[in-house]
């Protein structure tokens, strides 16, 4: 006990302390540095101290293996399997594009959706939406029983705003769990949810005013479980959000109608201006 209390002491000051350096080392494996500034950026905010040296403990250690990794595959590798040339050239001339395609689609009004083409939409399809069964929106983190994250994630996870500031960061204290899922935008068949966790909802309905928040075990794990939505039944129009969903849709499908366009019009271009030439 007194060694784990010791080792928190020693770890909080090197993380959080102002003392000597301005940006300490925590960390170095085959001369690659961790800076403590790197561990501090990926804590959340608003959780206890002993909480934040267990995170950064695993943070730390996850680094450390990684680099281990890293160094036996370049020592490991032949140069042919280390050359990424081509996949990293591919990867940012989509990067390229992308960003090209993005500032052409900036102007977000030129791709409105009318309320004519939203019923129609809604229409036509209303039916084929239709699923008489069961559906919840939940966020849940399934952990070992002896998991030493446990406190800090209910922390956040039983806290609304905490729940939604850090979700850039919640995954950090998920890496030592077995499994979870934290979308909030996400449909999920009832059904299929409580064959996965030992989950029993006594008032389903009272889950749309209020979110539910749920821990408990079995045999083997613990569960830390928010309900934050409950419908009978799904239909395309039968919420706010999945309006929105659908007419987020139909501006999409305009904005790829017109990327294509542009696209066919620069080629029509390049060939007009015999830049473009075919070698067999």
């Amino acid at each position: 006990m007194k060694k784990t209390l010791i080792a928190i002491f020693l770890l909080s000051c090197i993380i959080f302390s102002s003392c000597g350096s301005k940006d300490a080392v925590v960390a170095e494996v085959y001369h690659n540095k961790l800076y403590r500034s790197q561990v501090e950026a990926q804590i959340p905010q608003g959780i206890s101290e002993m909480d934040s040296s267990a995170i950064a403990q695993l943070i730390i250690d996850e680094w450390i293996r990684q680099q281990i990794i890293l160094h036996e595959a370049t020592q490991t590798l032949s140069f042919k399997e280390l050359n990424f040339e081509n996949e990293i050239k591919e990867y940012r001339e989509n990067l390229i594009a992308n960003a090209y395609y993005n500032r052409i689609t900036s102007d977000t009004t030129s791709f409105q959706v009318s309320d004519e083409e939203l019923n129609a939409f809604l229409k036509k399809y209303e039916n084929r939406y239709t699923v008489d069964r069961e559906i919840i929106k939940i966020n849940y983190v399934k952990t070992n029983k002896n998991c030493r994250l446990i406190p800090a994630l209910k922390t956040i996870l039983f806290d609304e705003e905490k729940r939604q500031e850090e979700k850039g960061n919640i995954e950090n204290l998920c890496a030592d769990s077995i499994e979870y899922f934290l979308e909030d935008n996400t449909w999920l068949y009832l059904e299929d949810i409580q064959n996965e966790l030992p989950l029993s909802i006594n008032d389903k309905e009272a889950i749309k005013s209020e979110n539910q928040y749920i821990e408990t075990e079995d045999d083997d794990y613990h569960y830390i479980i928010v309900l934050l939505d409950y419908k009978s039944k799904r239909t395309i129009n039968e919420t706010e959000d999945e309006i929105a969903a659908a007419k987020q849709m139909l501006q999409q499908q305009k904005k790829q109608k017109f990327i294509k366009q542009t696209i066919e019009e620069l080629y029509q271009k390049a060939l007009t201006k015999g830049q473009v030439a075919r070698r067999n």
